[in-house]
């Protein structure tokens, strides 16, 4: 796969690079909480206020980009990870009072129990919600719209920048 718009390769190539070692980080179980955490926490609304889950591209990118970051640290740290999943999918009945795993849960009280960890009197809940936070915002936001909604004007972090040209005067 690649980006379309710019011919690079995307994130989710990384896994597929032949100088890599193909390692898996995450199990499939671990891939799909990540999968519906994603949907939920890079969800925005429509014009008529419903909260329209992420794309599947982005969720994939995440979910990718974190099983091919965690592959490669350390034994302890892949263990972490898998605690760490079983707890963000397990949380919901403590946090929302929700009799479901979070991956199960309908898009908006997904959005509502990420918001309510985010929010938690507890820091290790919300220490949890950003254990995912950061590595998958990474992965989201470097390329594709979700760059281009920051600001940023090139079609990926390693293109080379265009500058404006001046127009070419009659004479």
């Amino acid at each position: 796969m690649s980006d379309v718009a710019s011919g690079q390769p995307s994130r989710t190539d990384v896994a597929l690079d032949r100088l890599d070692w193909p390692v898996r980080g995450l199990s499939p179980r671990a891939r799909r909480v990540v999968f519906a955490y994603a949907e939920a926490m890079y969800a925005d609304e429509d014009e008529k206020g419903a909260i329209v889950p992420a794309s599947p591209a982005v969720c994939e990118r995440a979910a990718s980009w974190l099983d091919h970051s965690v592959g490669r640290a350390s034994g302890d740290l892949r263990r972490g990870f898998a605690v760490l999943t079983w707890l963000l999918e397990m949380m919901p009945l403590f946090v929302i009072g929700a009799f479901s795993r979070m991956s199960r849960l309908p898009i908006a009280r997904r959005v509502s129990y990420l918001e309510a960890l985010e929010r938690s009197r507890f820091g290790l809940f919300a220490m949890l919600l950003v254990a995912f936070k950061v590595p998958t915002s990474v992965a989201v936001f470097e390329e594709g719209e979700e760059l281009t909604s920051t600001g940023f004007d090139r079609p990926s972090t390693t293109a080379r920048r265009r500058l404006p040209t001046a127009p070419e005067r009659a004479p």
